[in-house]
């Protein structure tokens, strides 16, 4: 694998054909999959990456430069950088439904721990405090259970809905 004074370059193809040159030593500080395809040497010039659009990869790609560009210095989520602190709040902030669950499969697909982390608290923080009508109304999920099997689902963990 390179090193970081080594300006080797790999390009990353999305399931849509954007293509994204990146550092290759960044991009496998911050990605497993990437990492082992690299040392593998499966990766001889384009990586297709085909559960990841161009959309979400290159989100992807800017969380990468802004956390691991110094490999060796590379940082996950919750750091305690306050640059970075900001960085991932104003990465995440505003961000719809639909972006913020792509940016979760991506992070899980690449392995990039960073960023499943800081979706996956995301996804939670938008959970904290409703009610189980209000979650399924905020995440759009049918209740599909008849109202005697919610019924006896809510007295067999009342505690649940307290």
């Amino acid at each position: 694998m390179a090193s970081s004074s080594d300006n080797t370059t790999v390009t990353l193809r999305s399931d849509d054909g954007e293509e994204f040159v990146v550092q290759a030593d960044t991009i496998a500080a911050a990605s497993v999959l990437i990492k082992n395809m690299l040392e593998d040497g499966c990766a001889a010039g384009v990586i297709p990456l085909t559960q990841v659009t161009g959309r979400i990869l290159a989100r992807v790609v800017d969380y990468c430069n802004r956390h691991y560009a110094d490999a060796d210095a590379a940082t996950t989520f919750s750091s305690g950088d306050p640059e970075l602190d900001r960085f991932d709040t104003d990465f995440v902030s505003g961000i719809d439904q639909d972006t913020l669950f792509d940016l979760l499969l991506a992070a899980n697909y690449l392995e990039v721990q960073g960023l499943l982390d800081l979706a996956c608290k995301t996804v939670a923080d938008q959970m904290r405090g409703k009610t189980v009508e209000g979650m399924r109304a905020h995440f759009n999920i049918v209740n599909d259970y008849t109202k005697e099997e919610e019924a006896q689902v809510r007295s067999e963990v009342a505690w649940a809905f307290e």
